[in-house]
C-alpha cells in the first residue's frame, strides 16, 4: 500500500468516527467546555452507556480525549481543529441547500 493510500484509509477511519448525529453533537458541546459523560449524557438525553460507546469512538480515533480528575474522568477536544473541521462541512451542506433550493424554485 501506498503512503498515500494508507493516509486515505486513516482519513477514511477518522470520517467514519465522525459519521454519527450523537457524535457530532458531543463534539458541539465539547467544543464549549469539558465535561463529564454524566454531564454530556444530560446534555443530550441520552442514557450514560451510550455516550460512553460513542466517546469510547472517538476517543478511539484521537478526537476526544479522557482525563481523570480526582474520581471523575473529564472528556475534551484533542484538537481544537475538529471544531474548524465541523464548521466547514456544515457550510458546505448549507451552499448545497441553498443552491438545490435556488434550483427547485427557478
Amino acid at each position: 500500500m501506498t503512503k498515500d493510500r494508507e493516509r486515505f484509509r486513516i482519513q477514511a477511519e477518522f470520517c467514519k468516527a465522525m459519521a454519527h448525529p450523537l457524535r457530532l453533537e458531543l463534539i458541539d458541546l465539547l467544543k464549549r467546555r469539558d465535561a463529564t459523560v454524566t454531564e454530556l449524557a444530560e446534555a443530550v438525553e441520552a442514557s450514560q452507556a451510550n455516550v460512553s460507546q460513542h466517546l469510547a469512538v472517538l476517543r478511539g480515533r484521537g478526537v476526544v480525549r479522557a482525563d481523570r480528575r480526582g474520581n471523575e474522568v473529564v472528556y475534551s477536544l484533542a484538537n481544537r481543529k475538529i471544531v474548524d473541521a465541523c464548521v466547514l462541512i456544515r457550510q458546505i451542506l448549507t451552499e448545497q441547500a441553498d443552491f438545490q433550493q435556488a434550483a427547485i424554485t427557478a
